[in-house]
């Protein structure tokens, strides 16, 4: 599969600027979306009760798999405008989005991993036309968040680098299903990363580990284990779980 494209420098600006702001209160990451708008709007509302103050990071693919990929983006793009201080990255779904308006021949890779169907909640037939905001929202979004106990990425970190976060490739970061850690390269942090599907006995034991994995397949309704959204909250090391309601 193919990275995102290199990116210019300017547009992550909006992310650096935004994310510096010192966190205040409670803290809550979120496993990987696809699309499932009314789970995870119940996630924020009902089971986070978010407060403006809080901060929310979120861990990529809000797009793709689920039924309303435009609504999550929707749903983002309102948290942000009112001040919520959301933090989202960048995940592998939504980069096959932008190379697949960016390269022609990238569009297969795209309509194979749930593209078709987002185009068509976007009622649109070709990657290119989707409306500006959300393509300059999906380039502003990086590839990486630290705080000074967790670094929060999409599908993982090279640790055979010396420094991983910042030599990992876009590549590793957005599609990489290495398990492999040393928290020693990372000052001890705790790696906080979706993108492969877990069943929840698995996320719960990941825990008490140095890699805590949060995606659950929201999408993926009625499976055994899985078809729930996953948030942690970050200063009480505690699952809260939502299963799909879509």
């Amino acid at each position: 599969m193919d990275a995102i494209q290199p990116e210019k420098q300017n547009e992550r600006a909006w992310a650096e600027e935004r994310f510096s702001k010192p966190i205040t209160r409670r803290r809550f990451v979120v496993g990987d979306i696809h699309g499932c708008i009314k789970t995870f709007q119940r996630m924020v509302e009902v089971i986070l009760q978010l407060k403006q103050d809080d901060t929310l990071f979120l861990l990529g693919d809000y797009i793709d798999r689920g039924p309303d990929s435009k609504g999550v983006l929707d749903y983002l793009l309102q948290l942000l405008e009112s001040n919520y201080d959301i933090r989202p990255l960048l995940g592998n779904h939504e980069a096959m989005l932008l190379n697949a308006i960016d390269d022609e021949s990238k569009r297969p890779v795209w309509y194979g991993n749930g593209g078709w169907a987002t185009m068509h909640q976007f009622n649109v037939d070709s990657p290119e036309t989707i409306p500006q905001r959300y393509q300059v929202f999906l380039r502003q979004l990086p590839y990486v968040l630290t705080t000074n106990d967790y670094v929060f990425v999409h599908a993982g970190l090279d640790f055979r680098s010396k420094d991983p976060i910042k030599d990992s490739s876009s590549y590793y970061m957005l599609w990489s299903r290495d398990f492999f850690m040393d928290a020693s390269k990372i000052e001890g942090r705790v790696l906080v990363a979706g993108h492969t599907m877990t069943p929840l006995f698995s996320i719960k034991e990941s825990l008490a580990t140095k890699r805590i994995s949060l995606d659950n397949g929201c999408f993926s309704k009625g499976e055994i284990s899985y078809g729930s959204l996953v948030a942690l909250d970050l200063d009480k090391r505690e699952l809260l779980i939502q299963e799909n309601i879509e």
